[in-house]
């Protein structure tokens, strides 16, 4: 005659399937569900690595005698779509010394006459930049422009401004602080590549929330 499983038996079977589940739950999220954000950057690569300091992850503190290009060590190499973000406070620095994106880049680790990006910057006295870096020319895009969304240094000195580029394949926006300041034609920029940040000279920056991920949120509104 077979024997019925005791209640011991039964009540650890239950436990272990129950404890499976949770495990499958887990590492299987529901449909639809949001993707997890992108994991913040631990590690930078820079250039040059003279007379520069740069350390942490998120936060990263940059402190540059030259002007320093600075990346995430293995980033992508980005197509449009694509977004990059930070929020970038400076500390100390001259008004007129700009801090921001580079987008499109490639060749980083090499001398500047080798490199090419696109760069969108800000400055303490509220105006933005738009530029490009191919070798040894510096075409610019739109010159140093005013607008009220950036906000400008103050008495103790900068204050955060949340940079953001949109690049899809008709065309690249360009907000400060959640505000379109400008978009062109993407075929004016090099869009294909690495994503990361520009500094210029003689600074102390900070930099939260960097982000270099696929897709764009919807189009700002323009007039």
């Amino acid at each position: 005659m077979r024997r019925k499983p005791s209640l011991p038996f039964l009540a650890f079977l239950l436990a272990s399937l129950a404890a499976c589940s949770t495990t499958d739950a887990r590492q299987a999220p529901a449909s639809g569900a949001a993707a997890a954000p992108p994991a913040a950057v631990t590690v930078w690569r820079f250039n040059p690595n003279e007379e520069v300091q740069v350390r942490g992850g998120d936060p990263l503190y940059v402190e540059t005698g030259p002007h320093v290009v600075v990346w995430p060590a293995g980033g992508p190499v980005l197509s449009p779509p694509y977004t990059v973000r930070a929020t970038l406070q400076k500390h100390t620095g001259r008004v007129h010394e700009g801090t921001g994106l580079l987008f499109g880049g490639s060749d980083l680790d090499k001398t500047e006459d080798h490199q090419s990006y696109s760069y969108f910057l800000t400055r303490g006295d509220g105006s933005f930049l738009i530029k490009l870096r191919r070798g040894a020319q510096l075409p610019i895009i739109q010159d140093w422009t005013t607008h009220p969304a950036i906000h400008r240094d103050g008495e103790d000195g900068g204050r955060p401004n949340e940079l953001e580029v949109r690049v899809t394949p008709a065309d690249v926006a360009f907000l400060v602080n959640g505000t379109e300041v400008a978009h062109y034609p993407t075929s004016r920029f090099m869009v294909r590549g690495i994503a990361g940040l520009r500094v210029s000279h003689e600074l102390s920056l900070e930099v939260t929330g960097f982000q270099a991920r696929a897709g764009v949120p919807a189009p700002p509104a323009r007039p």
